[in-house]
């Protein structure tokens, strides 16, 4: 039996390091999978190993030995180029909590305040972005903003979004059933051809829902028109009963959260609904 444990035990300890090892860097793979650094990465490994290999094979001695003081720069080269991710995991890691759940009458009564408001937002055709926090705390990302705390109304809505009043340019955040935030720059999403016409509020509900989990509703103060957006993607003019659909499965979802690497078309094609959010945008975009 001792030789047993003696021959066992070093196996275990190599398996646990193991697993130590592998289901964080599994983890953060697929976290860095989603980001814009990913492809640099990638890049960058390519030209590297075919540098190495060409440099092996021909005996390039002088390119070898740059090349072998260059993987020592490699850690803190990685840092620089992904210090957003780094930074949004390490603060989740720090100040991360749960969402308040909302249960019945709650529920509705958030449903029914926030679409009541954007519907009136959207008639006077007055800007305005609101972003319902999820999973992930938005607080990291409240820049410029005003804590409230306040409890969500449609008309404390329409107030701070009405033209003239200190906090109307800004994005809200919705936590639960209250307003977190109020007067919010939102992270800019990347400016690319599909996205030259849209609106600095468009982009900015971009930026934030590749950033985080979050629901970002905005009305266009130019044409009123009410867009959602997650995962980074945009649907654009969308009536107030898809809205309200689209928000209950946010504020109430009766499924997880799913694989965030999924994008809302895999979701439509497959038909998972998994993520709540993104089967209910999926549908709407099938009705519509």
């Amino acid at each position: 039996m001792q030789h047993l444990l003696q021959f066992a035990t070093p196996l275990l300890r190599d398996g646990l390091q193991v697993v130590l090892l592998s289901v964080p860097l599994y983890y953060l793979f697929k976290f860095l999978r989603r980001s814009r650094g990913y492809r640099v990465l990638i890049g960058i490994f390519v030209i590297l190993s075919a540098m190495y290999f060409a440099a092996s094979w021909l005996h390039l001695d002088e390119i070898g030995w740059i090349l072998d003081h260059f993987a020592s720069w490699l850690p803190l080269f990685l840092v620089v180029l992904f210090q957003p991710e780094l930074r949004r995991i390490f603060a989740e890691i720090g100040g991360r909590a749960p969402r308040p759940q909302l249960r019945g009458e709650a529920a509705v009564t958030v449903v029914s305040q926030l679409a009541k408001a954007v519907e009136s937002l959207s008639q006077q055709r007055i800007g305005a972005i609101i972003a319902l926090e999820r999973e992930e705390n938005l607080d990291i990302y409240a820049v410029g903003g005003r804590a409230l705390g306040a409890p969500l109304n449609a008309e404390l809505l329409d107030t701070i979004f009405w033209p003239g009043t200190p906090l109307h340019d800004g994005g809200v955040v919705v936590r639960g059933g209250s307003i977190a935030w109020a007067g919010c720059v939102f992270p800019l999403g990347a400016m690319d051809d599909r996205r030259r016409a849209f609106g600095t509020r468009h982009r900015a509900a971009i930026g934030l829902t590749e950033k985080t989990d979050a629901l970002v509703v905005v009305v266009s103060e130019e044409t009123g028109l009410v867009s959602v957006a997650y995962r980074g993607e945009l649907l654009r003019g969308i009536g107030t009963n898809s809205l309200v659909k689209i928000l209950r499965s946010c504020v109430a979802p009766e499924t997880g959260h799913g694989d965030p690497a999924q994008s809302i078309s895999e979701i439509r094609a497959s038909g998972d609904g998994a993520d709540s959010v993104a089967a209910a945008i999926a549908a709407v975009k099938e009705e519509e």
